[in-house]
């Protein structure tokens, strides 16, 4: 007689049928997850969604998220180099609406540049005095480096009453300061966007907001994409050629760029 003790065949078959699987699944399981501060994500600071808040006519900032990685913190910080070319206090570095009936001096903007559903962050002066000397300079930069920088300066005109031309110039730098080249596409207007060739509109015309012909794309993609060419700041400069007081005005667009996780 067996002894009643001893597990019999089938218990012990059973037994091991029930605990393989188990052995299966922690064989498959990885041993670590990927961390986002390893992996590039597309970022885009799409103003009227993206986090935003203006602190006054000289400083700003956004938090600029994606699905993945940790938000870019991305900062503006506005200095004039005379008194003569005073930010307007209300509305400089603001983003306007995109509803309503909107003003002269306070455009509804719902498709800036023509581009659907695009607004944009305002450089505004109620008055100026003409010359480079009485510009306006902004200071844009990145809580990390960002690659791929994309994005669009709108709104440049110029008309000859109430007089005024817009110049704007642009620069780039990398984290350890040196100067990263763009390319720059122009809808309506000429220059490089450089001290010696500000992007302008040579022709008159006061062009809408919401309407193409008065605008430049910028790209700071480059052809071999490395940490050199990765841009952690850009200066934007903004006066007038003539002079004036008739709202005085350019936008920045959304800007689209890659960034790693963290």
């Amino acid at each position: 007689m067996p002894d009643p003790r001893t597990p019999s065949r089938r218990s012990v078959v059973r037994g091991v049928a029930w605990s393989a699987p188990v052995v299966a699944v922690a064989a498959t399981a990885p041993a670590y997850a990927a961390s986002p501060c390893q992996t590039r994500y597309s970022y885009r600071l799409d103003w009227g969604t993206t986090s935003y808040t203006r602190s006054g006519a000289r400083n700003a900032s956004a938090s600029v998220t994606t699905t993945g990685g940790t938000p870019v913190s991305v900062t503006f910080a506005s200095t004039s180099s005379t008194t003569s070319n005073v930010p307007d206090a209300t509305r400089n570095l603001s983003v306007p609406a995109n509803t309503g009936i909107g003003t002269t001096a306070d455009p509804v903007v719902t498709s800036l540049g023509g581009r659907a559903g695009e607004r944009g962050v305002m450089l505004y002066h109620a008055s100026s005095t003409a010359g480079r000397a009485n510009r306006q300079e902004v200071t844009i930069t990145f809580g990390r480096a960002v690659r791929g920088l994309q994005f669009w300066i709108t709104d440049i005109d110029t008309i000859a009453s109430p007089a005024y031309s817009d110049r704007v110039e642009l620069i780039g730098y990398n984290s350890v300061g040196a100067v990263v080249p763009f390319a720059s596409t122009n809808d309506g207007v000429s220059g490089a966007g450089s001290e010696g060739s500000p992007w302008l509109r040579s022709a008159e015309a006061n062009v809408s907001e919401n309407a193409a012909g008065a605008q430049t794309s910028v790209n700071f993609t480059a052809a071999t994409p490395s940490a050199t060419t990765d841009v952690k700041s850009m200066k934007l400069t903004y006066w007038n050629a003539t002079g004036g007081t008739q709202f005085h005005r350019i936008f920045l667009g959304d800007l689209s760029f890659t960034a790693m996780g963290c």
